[in-house]
């Protein structure tokens, strides 16, 4: 709950608030001249090193990791679920199946061409969770949130360049399966190599990925995010 200072009410979401402390209600009942002193206040209170209050590589990394594990699982339950266990099982329960599988390209494109279509589309019905709710499960567990670079709510437009951007790798190799034209392949591998440099990106001061540079966000503490009518 938070605790507007003038009328002392509790409300349950800051979205109540023309200011962090003042509710809309109290704010509006003000002057001109009062209002423009609590949000000049305000803005005056927030640190200008809006830096210190994003997200660094560790717990990204460690979203990361959660996030790759859950797709793991619901890989391999779909892997089940459909079948495909059972149309490669007999490579899995003999080892030495499976290295004769694995040293035969045309086998090992039969099992990629196979297992793409599902692994497309579990990785991109995860990570499209970042367009809706501005973070994965792996991210909301670990308390972390997408956000404007200025600390502010991101639209759904800008989450959405951003989820482009940071898998634009996968599209493309998406779109070399399905149109056979290895140049969108290769392009794609380069994207994917452009994206894993630019993930060290947030070892940096600034904190934020290429992709976060291109869309102009990056990753802040849910609790810290600001509404814009907070700050000006």
């Amino acid at each position: 709950m938070m605790k507007c200072e003038k009328c002392g009410n509790d409300y349950i979401s800051q979205s109540y608030f023309a200011t962090p402390n003042i509710c809309k209600e109290c704010f509006d009942k003000m002057t001109e001249d009062e209002q423009r002193m609590e949000v000049e206040k305000a803005y005056n209170a927030i640190p200008k090193d809006q830096y210190a209050f994003r997200i660094g590589f560790g717990r990204r990394l460690a979203a990361f990791l959660l996030d790759g594990l859950f797709v793991y699982i619901i890989f391999g339950i779909a892997f089940f679920a459909t079948g495909l266990y059972d149309q490669y099982k007999s490579y899995f329960m003999d080892f030495r199946e499976l290295i004769t599988m694995f040293s035969n390209p045309r086998m090992i494109r039969e099992f990629t061409n196979a297992i793409m279509p599902i692994s497309f589309i579990i990785t991109f019905m995860y990570y499209s969770l970042e367009v809706v709710l501005a973070a994965t499960p792996g991210k909301l567990i670990l308390g972390i949130q997408i956000a404007n670079e200025d600390r502010t709510y991101a639209s759904i437009v800008t989450l959405f360049i951003r989820f482009f951007l940071k898998h634009a790798s996968t599209i493309l190799s998406l779109v070399a399966f399905v149109t056979l034209i290895n140049a969108f392949d290769i392009v794609g591998s380069i994207v994917s190599l452009a994206f894993v440099v630019g993930c060290f990106f947030i070892l940096t001061r600034n904190k934020q990925g290429f992709h976060d540079m291109l869309a102009k966000t990056a990753v802040f503490r849910r609790n810290e995010i600001l509404e814009k009518n907070n700050i000006a």
